[in-house]
């Protein structure tokens, strides 16, 4: 358990490192950079801007990206992760009001050592002109909880945006979002959206509207709404990806563009979860294996947390050792949550014997005999976590509490 309590600390620490400000700003070389040196994009058009880091011989495990940009001109409608950083940090947020994208991912398995992709923004044209986007000094690159970024050293980008070639150039366009769905290819376990809109400066004023919602990824927008509307909410029937259609019909009589707005919906928990232990009964010493899985039809499961006794859930992956427990009675519960945040539970207890005790094993058994057999196949099913909002404030407020409530046990009984 202390290997455990060892590594799952330096995570802890590393994730903390990228929320608050000033901690250990060490000089390094990493650098930051766009994927380019300048962007062209129409009114009312999407575009993607890459964020990407440069080791530079340096061995990062936790990275947060900060960008800036004219929110008078920009708006960001999503960030996704992307490249060898498959965790989000806590904090993570846009502002559209101020121009600014603060997103940190981090790695539990080998650090990056190789250029890589950290984040996908995703960016709406709002109107014609031309300006920056910029990644911040506030930026980090960390290895180890030492600073490694070149803060001489990070992107700069310009963005035009031109006028849109639309068929009629007089169309108003519309902007699109959801305040209970914000992000598109996010997954949100509740049925219930809420969308409202902006309608960009047109020549002739929106009377009417018309929306649906479906599965449609290009329907028809068929149910009317009075022009001074600009909000409504929809009810999603079941699980799946959903698209909200909305057109304005202005006052000349001209419709506007259609707009397509995804939603991603799993309102069902992952399927029943097994915990299961590779023995019940063990030795004072020995190691508790524990496996666990499960599968989730829509969202896919997104990681796993284990809590022991009366202990917060904090993150694992299957298969998992625990060493080093005191004689007594375990009780071990598993929480499989998928991409929404639905959670389906599992559970089994451990009794650990005092050495010496005798509990009647087959001859030439090992505790770790059948380990490799059970678990490895196990493990290869079991996908990595990729965007993980939901279990980061229990990690980094619960695994604290956890590890001190072992390693104070085991002390005390040693």
């Amino acid at each position: 358990m202390e290997k455990i309590m060892k590594h799952f600390f330096s995570r802890l620490l590393l994730v903390l490192l990228v929320l608050i400000p000033g901690v250990v700003r060490a000089a390094g070389s990493a650098t930051m950079s766009l994927d380019q040196n300048a962007y062209q994009s129409q009114r009312g058009e999407l575009f993607n801007v890459t964020v990407t880091v440069d080791p530079q011989q340096e061995a990062l495990d936790t990275v947060r990206a900060v960008v800036t940009f004219n929110p008078t001109l920009l708006n960001v409608q999503s960030v996704n992760l992307a490249g060898s950083f498959e965790r989000s940090a806590p904090g993570n947020y846009y502002d559209n009001t101020t121009g600014k994208v603060s997103w940190g991912v981090f790695t539990l398995e080998e650090p990056v050592t190789a250029v890589s992709p950290v984040i996908s923004i995703t960016f709406l044209a709002l109107q014609e002109g031309s300006g920056t986007i910029e990644i911040s000094s506030d930026s980090r690159t960390i290895s180890d909880g030492e600073e490694k970024i070149n803060l001489s050293a990070l992107g700069k980008a310009t963005i035009s945006v031109l006028a849109s070639e639309q068929s009629d150039p007089e169309s108003t366009l519309i902007v699109v979002n959801s305040p209970s769905h914000p992000n598109e290819q996010d997954w949100y376990a509740k049925n219930t959206v809420e969308f409202s809109w902006t309608p960009l400066e047109g020549t002739s004023p929106i009377s009417a509207y018309y929306y649906s919602f479906d599965q449609n990824p290009k329907g028809d927008p068929t149910i009317y709404l009075v022009g001074s509307k600009t909000e409504t909410s929809v009810e999603a029937n079941a699980d799946g990806i959903y698209y909200f259609h909305l057109k304005g019909i202005q006052k000349d009589g001209k419709e506007t563009p259609v707009v397509h707005r995804e939603v991603h919906i799993d309102a069902t928990a992952p399927n029943a979860i097994e915990l299961t232990a590779q023995d019940t009964k063990i030795l004072e010493g020995e190691s508790v294996w524990l496996t666990f899985a499960t599968t989730d039809e829509t969202s896919g499961v997104l990681q796993y947390q284990i809590a022991m006794n009366e202990s917060t859930f904090q993150l694992q992956q299957s298969p998992l050792e625990i060493t080093d427990l005191s004689p007594g009675t375990y009780f071990f519960r598993v929480a499989a949550l998928d991409r929404a945040g639905n959670t389906t539970y599992g559970a089994t207890s451990i009794r650990v014997y005092p050495k010496g005790t005798d509990l009647e094993r087959p001859a030439g058994y090992e505790d770790h005999s059948e380990v490799e057999a059970i678990l490895n196949p196990v493990a290869d099913t079991i996908s990595n976590v990729s965007n993980n909002r939901i279990m980061l404030i229990t990690f980094v407020l619960g695994v604290v509490v956890l590890f001190g409530i072992i390693y104070a046990t085991r002390k005390r009984k040693k």
